[in-house]
């Protein structure tokens, strides 16, 4: 008969449900953390099209953009885009597939500069204050931007936003749950031999130590088992998907896989403590 040897058990069914929960775990927290990114760029990267009033000299436009970028409201390192008639008519061009242009015999439609700014969605107020102060700028005709893209965008941010939190918990309750009937399932085989210590006089920390320590190189294994998983799998995504690399990169995934490793340890030790002080508060019949 083999010897059971104190704070030993399945090992090996224990580390992959404790990586398996934590891998669960550092996945969706990268894609909460992705989304999240994605959603606050939509948010801060509104386009206003600054129509320019027609027949402006170079030098007018190179002065009128030089007032553009000049407002707080207009986002750092995005230059303003400008966007001849001609240019505004290909482009029409090629998404309704039909030349206006040649049909009607003019180009109806005036220069402009697109101009990105760092104004939230939520912010009416302050985006109606931008739009008047673009216009009220020398050579503009009219500032536009659409409402109704604004207010579908802010509606479906709320919606992704609730339905990350409301994930976020049902997986991390999921994933504890997991990792803590899988160690209690495991120490199950180990009821007896803590009775027998306790009956020889053995303390109750001298009890827990073998199993405490165990659970944590466990929680730690299990932990970088799950973080190596992670890095496979972003650096693959990223490979394949460059755009990625704008909303995630290596620190968040290595801060990620940090919060892992320390996770699965605190988890895996709490779980261990519980379940043990629980079978040293048990009668001897109810061992059974």
């Amino acid at each position: 008969m083999k010897k059971k040897i104190v704070g030993s058990y399945p090992y090996a069914n224990v580390l992959f449900s404790i990586s398996a929960a934590l891998f669960m775990i550092a996945l969706f927290a990268l894609f909460a953390l992705g989304t999240t990114r994605l959603a606050n760029r939509l948010s801060s990267g509104l386009e206003m099209q600054v129509i320019l009033e027609k027949n402006l000299s170079d030098v007018q436009k190179d002065t009128l953009l030089a007032q553009i970028k000049s407002f707080e409201f207009v986002a750092v390192g995005e230059e303003p885009i400008y966007i001849s008639k001609e240019e505004a008519a290909e482009l029409m061009k090629e998404s309704t597939g039909e030349d206006f242009v040649k049909f009607i015999g003019d180009n109806p439609l005036r220069d402009a500069f697109a101009v990105r700014v760092n104004i939230g969605l939520d912010s009416d107020e302050e985006l109606l204050q931008s739009k008047k102060s673009l216009e009220n700028l020398g050579g503009v005709y009219e500032v536009i931007y659409t409402n109704n893209l604004i207010r579908s965008v802010r509606n479906n941010m709320e919606i992704i936003g609730g339905i990350i939190i409301g994930l976020s918990v049902i997986f991390f309750v999921i994933a504890i749950m997991l990792i803590n009937n899988s160690i209690r399932l495991a120490l199950f085989s180990q009821r007896f031999l803590i009775r027998s210590m306790q009956l020889v006089g053995a303390t109750q920390m001298f009890i827990k130590k073998p199993f405490l320590v165990r659970g944590a190189i466990q929680g730690a294994i299990g932990g970088l088992i799950a973080s190596v998983l992670l890095l496979f799998i972003s650096t693959s995504t990223i490979s394949s998907v460059p755009q990625v690399s704008k909303l995630l990169n290596t620190v968040d995934v290595g801060l990620i896989a940090l919060f892992s490793i320390i996770l699965g340890t605190f988890v895996v030790v709490s779980s261990v403590y519980f379940s043990i002080s629980k079978y040293l508060k048990m009668k001897l019949d109810d061992l059974y």
